[in-house]
């Protein structure tokens, strides 16, 4: 791929992820629930509603994660602390530097990023390569560290 082309497949990757983040919001409203829980277990992201009442449980593969205090990324595939199904799930994102002739889609460390922009970037060819439906960003309660999850299905409860 040309810088060019990059430069155009990013483009319309983000164009199509912002679009599928309004769907998300205006069909299931995820911006207006009060908390979340990941269960890796499950590899379910669920939503709770004012009342504390589960209201949505969403499939989803593990994207990376995005850490504010040292602007840095790292893929879910490469991380240790993912479990071994999420991490196998997410390693098609590989293919992703086939696609593109960029290498930081297969490096197994945490690399620097400029700042949470680009790591949307990233989630937005992600979510594109996934075939998914969305993204959410999992905000840690005890680190500045954010979890990305695909969103793949929807199901209200």
């Amino acid at each position: 791929m040309t810088d060019n082309e990059f430069e155009q497949f990013l483009k319309s990757a983000l164009a199509e992820l912002w679009e599928k983040q309004d769907r998300l919001e205006s069909e299931h409203g995820f911006a207006s629930y009060s908390r979340w829980f990941f269960d890796q277990q499950t590899e379910k992201l669920e939503m709770f509603d004012a009342k504390d009442q589960k209201a949505v449980v969403a499939d989803v593969i593990d994207i990376g994660s995005y850490a504010s205090n040292s602007n840095t990324w790292k893929w879910a595939w490469s991380n240790d602390s993912v479990l071994p199904s999420l991490r196998e799930k997410s390693e098609s994102l590989k293919a992703l530097a086939d696609l593109t002739g960029i290498g930081l889609f297969t490096s197994e460390e945490a690399f620097s990023v400029e700042n949470e922009h680009m790591a949307w970037e990233l989630v937005a060819m992600s979510v594109r390569h996934l075939n998914a439906i969305g993204a959410y960003k999992a905000p840690s309660s005890s680190r500045p560290l954010s979890t990305f999850l695909a969103i793949t299905g929807i199901r209200h409860l």
